[in-house]
């Protein structure tokens, strides 16, 4: 067996004096599916970002990744970490592209122009992995929900993420989307 990918060790998180999370610990080896259930406020969203970055855990804990300890500072600190996250609140700009969202904050290009064509080219393989029935260039606004949640799964499977959360993806999703 390899060695865990993702180990969190006694996190806790506290919101001005009341415990969402106590010692909560969580180990994840490469290639698993996990699933976090509970009653609402059992604090599955909270670990979710604190894992990613939106949230700073209370002192104590320690959050390992391949290993090494992590200090997730902010969204792009969990991003550099190899997490990605993505919420039930999809945050995908509907007046731009699909390759234009998944590149967006890591844009290509050539003498000061977006090089749509080299990134259309770069997400083509992860739609077609993804069994999507639109194309790189089709614009977000002009896409289902469900559709728009296979666009934020390809955004972070381009980013070539070591971990990947989703909270309640086949909520927007239809059997088929789903599949």
């Amino acid at each position: 067996m390899s060695d865990p990918i993702l180990q969190m060790r006694g996190v806790s998180k506290s919101f001005f004096g009341i415990k969402a999370l106590r010692h909560v610990d969580l180990t994840v080896y490469p290639g698993e599916i996990h699933a976090l259930m509970g009653e609402n406020g059992a604090g599955k969203s909270t670990l979710m970002k604190i894992l990613s970055g939106a949230y700073t855990p209370d002192p104590g804990g320690e959050i390992r990744i391949e290993g090494k300890p992590v200090h997730i500072h902010g969204p792009l600190g969990g991003r550099a970490a190899g997490i990605s996250i993505i919420y039930q609140e999809l945050s995908l700009a509907p007046n731009l592209t699909v390759a234009e969202n998944i590149y967006l904050g890591r844009e290509i290009s050539r003498s000061g122009l977006l090089a749509r064509d080299v990134m259309q080219a770069g997400v083509g393989p992860i739609l077609e992995r993804l069994g999507a029935d639109f194309t790189p260039s089709s614009l977000v606004a002009h896409l289902s929900m469900g559709q728009r949640q296979l666009v934020e799964i390809a955004r972070a499977l381009h980013a070539r993420s070591k971990i990947l959360i989703m909270d309640e993806p086949t909520t927007a999703l239809s059997p088929a989307e789903s599949a």
